[in-house]
């Protein structure tokens, strides 16, 4: 005959997820959602700023190739912009030379730095540029300032400069402080 073994009652195993871990997991994709957005910003806000240092890479290299091919003008200081920051409101002028097949030198920088202004007035916001030539090192020294909107509140130089302009170029007054890059253009013998 067969034996008839008693079964115990089965325990009731858990059904499902209480409310309490919905909601943890809840939160912490939540968290991984913020972070990840934030990433995303800081991303967008990187890339304009690079943007802007490659236009002002341009932009050097514009005016560096102009007084290379007028170095008389340059050596001569005739390129030198050495006057505090202050952008442009308004669309630089163009300035032509007296006889138009016949530039002289200081005629031919004043025209490149008029067109070289207007370029940098149309490419970079609020924008203005310290320039001095080297005469003894064959060199000129640029920076090239603009407003940055993603960089406003970068901390500050002692003197009110930002640490990346030339010292005095930008009074303590001017807030928000531009970002400045700084070109050296080697020039030939």
């Amino acid at each position: 005959m067969l034996k008839v073994t008693h079964l115990r009652p089965l325990r009731r195993s858990q059904a499902g997820a209480t409310l309490m871990e919905v909601l943890v997991s809840f939160l912490i994709v939540s968290f991984g959602l913020l972070a990840m957005l934030s990433m995303q910003n800081a991303a967008l806000q990187f890339n304009k700023t690079s943007e802007m240092r490659s236009v002002a890479t341009m932009l050097a290299n514009d005016i560096g190739d102009r007084m290379k091919a007028n170095i008389a003008a340059t050596l001569a200081g005739n390129y030198d912009m050495t006057s505090a920051y202050s952008p442009a409101s308004s669309t630089p002028a163009r300035t032509d030379c007296a006889l138009a097949d016949n530039c002289s030198a200081q005629e031919l920088a004043t025209r490149d730095l008029g067109e070289w202004l207007r370029t940098l007035y149309f490419s970079l916001p609020s924008s203005d540029a310290y320039l001095v030539a080297n005469t003894a090192n064959r060199a000129v020294d640029l920076w090239i300032a603009w407003r940055d909107p993603n960089n406003s509140d970068d901390p500050v130089a002692d003197n009110g400069n930002k640490k990346e302009c030339p010292t005095g170029f930008v009074a303590s007054t001017v807030n928000p402080k531009p970002r400045c890059m700084y070109f050296r253009i080697a020039l030939p013998n």
